[in-house]
């Protein structure tokens, strides 16, 4: 099965457009692990579609009412406060939360933002924008002798003064990556926005996806082996995904798990903690009850669930650490360490971030 006629066996509620491509195997059992597998077939062959996943902070949402009024707000205010001016933006800031010391400062960091993206932003331009900034007056770039660097999160990003992108970046006061645009203030429905030619201008570089230019290798021993691992493991996997009256939500269960295994930086121990992790976590025990007798039915269901897991993410980080080392225009480091937060491959909406490494704050 291709990854572009994949159906998933089963309906997971996983809250994000693009999840890790591992969690394909207990969202939907076999079929999600084969899917895994031909999308690592497709990145070995074709990468055109595998975009820079930037590590951008804080998010902005900013656009023209239908009137032509400019407006932009944070994350905090979308769909709440509508700030009309760069004093009614900070002043929500600043009279926000518990009076915390940082938001004096940043209530006049995003004052100055707002100045220079509503004169950037074209007056004919109707709806919303949102993206994360990259950097900006409060928190500028530097050029160092190996190229423009900034640090809008825990990633550090450098970028080739020789480079189109670092003429651009040279010239400007904020850069911004954008994700979505939406029609309305405060909508939810957002669609995926192409082409941000139109909001760029020489004080703001606005980045749309940034495309990967280099085409990686996958190992068909490792895809051989994580197949070989189906076969041995996806009847009894699929059976003891099945959604059972009293406990639908199992897929999601095993979600948590390894999600949070991976925050703590214990994935070498994702096998043996399932069961320790699910005795103190909010799982009810009745629930926690059934899951226990579906393990001593279906015994090998788990070990295959973390095994596939585990060697999916294996093959997923030898891709990553080649396009990491790959000659490009954007070098990216965490912690003083080559790499950042990853890639997204669009057109399967996965994402494709090295977990071993790689812990979101």
């Amino acid at each position: 099965m291709r990854y572009s006629e994949f159906k998933p066996l089963i309906e997971a509620v996983k809250g994000r457009e693009y999840n890790h491509l591992e969690d394909n195997v207990f969202f939907y059992g076999s079929e999600g692990a084969q899917n895994a597998v031909e999308i690592l077939k497709k990145l070995g062959s074709d990468s055109s579609d595998v975009a820079i996943k930037w590590d951008g902070n804080p998010t902005v949402y900013w656009g023209r009412e239908q009137d032509g009024t400019f407006v932009l707000v944070g994350k905090n205010g979308w769909g709440k406060q509508m700030a009309k001016s760069a004093d009614e933006l900070s002043n929500f800031i600043k009279n926000s939360g518990k009076g915390e010391d940082w938001r004096e400062r940043f209530g006049n960091e995003m004052a100055a933002i707002y100045k220079i993206m509503e004169v950037a932003t074209p007056p004919e331009f109707r709806g919303y924008v949102y993206g994360d900034l990259l950097y900006h007056p409060g928190k500028p770039y530097s050029v160092t002798e190996g190229g423009i660097e900034f640090t809008p999160n825990l990633v550090t990003y450098t970028v080739n003064t020789k480079s189109k992108l670092g003429q651009r970046i040279a010239k400007s006061k904020v850069g911004v990556v954008v994700h979505s645009k939406f029609d309305e203030f405060g909508s939810k429905q957002g669609t995926p926005i192409s082409n941000v030619d139109e909001l760029n201008s020489d004080n703001v570089v606005v980045l749309g996806q940034t495309y990967v230019t280099h085409q990686p290798n996958i190992d068909t021993k490792e895809v051989k082996n994580i197949e070989s691992l189906i076969n041995s493991y996806g009847q009894e996997i699929d059976k003891f995904l099945a959604p059972i009256k009293g406990l639908s939500d199992l897929s999601n269960i095993i979600y948590t798990y390894v999600n949070q295994t991976s925050k703590s930086k214990n994935l070498e121990q994702l096998e043996n903690n399932f069961f320790t992790w699910l005795s103190s976590s909010k799982v009810s025990a009745g629930k926690q009850k059934k899951i226990a007798e579906l393990n001593d039915t279906y015994p090998k269901a788990l070990p295959g669930i973390f095994k596939l897991v585990k060697t999916i993410m294996v093959v997923k980080d030898h891709i990553i650490d080649q396009l990491d080392n790959a000659d490009t225009d954007v070098k990216a480091s965490t912690d003083g360490k080559k790499g950042g937060e990853g890639y997204v491959a669009l057109g399967s909406k996965t994402k494709l971030v090295p977990r071993t490494r790689w812990v979101p704050n």
